[in-house]
């Protein structure tokens, strides 16, 4: 398996990610936090959307990772079409992202064979497999709700840390700034046992899932550049700005997080994730597909699922 082939994935993946937890990482006072909730159950309604997303991540100053990517997807995840690029250290990479005809089609920039994944049954958009047609909305989804809760709950007193500036031809800014002991110490707690986890490539599936998963030698190459944090784990800054146009849809949103912390041998790290994210093509974006007839093709594969005696 081409190695540069996860370093793509990983980028896409955090691009994608990092996106939609920044929709839920600023909550601030009232009229905010309403508003901004509205304007995230807006923009997840829409039939398709083409974002255009930049990530990147540095280690005391030293960039380690540098990825850029455009996503063409419909609401329900069926269809999605990307096209990124990754910097990694010395090393970088493009590729060409499909999932069409519940398949996954990865193409990497420097190799002509595409790698096919069969996702049927995986419900890309609630990340899990099976129980869902596709047709679930933020609305009638008792799990959504139950989550939204959670959120709600947690959010406590950083409701008066937002900003929200209308404007007078009815978009909306919102902005969110967090520094220090405004953070609050469950959010730490959290993650510090996340960082942790990753870098240490501990999987939250059960025992054995890495062992099975094929990519997971590459992984840990990956994530074996990344600063091991191990003690002192502390979220130094959170600052978010969201833009909200006249339809009450996220047009973009930036996020920086700064972490710091010590790795094992005491060192200091200070380390900073910087994402931004870009939609446009409300309504009007249709993902691209790709015709394998005659191409170089190979089968991956499928290694998420249902786990049986969870």
């Amino acid at each position: 398996m081409n190695k540069k082939w996860v370093v793509v994935g990983t980028g896409l993946t955090l691009g994608s990610a990092l996106f939609v937890t920044s929709a839920f990482a600023g909550i601030g006072d009232a009229a905010g936090y309403d508003a901004y909730k509205a304007a995230i159950k807006q923009t997840a309604s829409i039939s398709n959307v083409t974002k255009n997303v930049h990530v990147s991540v540095q280690d005391n100053g030293t960039k380690l990772l540098d990825v850029t990517s455009t996503i063409k997807s419909d609401s329900s995840f069926k269809n999605v079409s990307a096209d990124v690029a990754v910097k990694a250290g010395d090393a970088s990479n493009t590729a060409a992202f499909y999932k069409q005809d519940s398949k996954g089609v990865v193409k990497p920039g420097d190799s002509d064979v595409y790698g096919v994944i069969d996702m049927s049954g995986h419900d890309w958009h609630h990340g899990k497999d099976g129980g869902n047609d596709g047709n679930e909305t933020w609305d009638d989804s008792t799990f959504a709700k139950e989550r939204e809760n959670v959120i709600d709950a947690l959010v406590g007193g950083l409701k008066d840390q937002v900003t929200l500036t209308p404007q007078a031809d009815g978009t909306k800014q919102i902005d969110l700034q967090l520094n220090g002991s405004q953070i609050p110490a469950v959010a730490n707690a959290i993650s510090s046992l996340v960082i942790k986890g990753a870098v240490n490539g501990h999987h939250p599936g059960k025992a054995g899932d890495m062992q099975q998963n094929p990519f997971a030698d590459e992984l840990k190459q990956f994530t074996g550049s990344l600063p091991k944090l191990s003690q002192d784990i502390q979220i130094k800054q959170v600052s978010l700005h969201a833009a909200v146009d006249a339809q009450n849809r996220i047009t973009g949103q930036t996020l920086k997080v700064t972490v710091t912390g010590k790795d094992d041998k005491g060192a200091a790290h200070e380390v900073v994730i910087d994402a931004a994210a870009d939609l446009s093509g409300f309504d009007a974006t249709t993902p691209e597909q790709v015709d394998l007839t005659g191409k170089q093709v190979q089968n991956i594969e499928k290694t998420f699922g249902p786990h049986k005696g969870r």
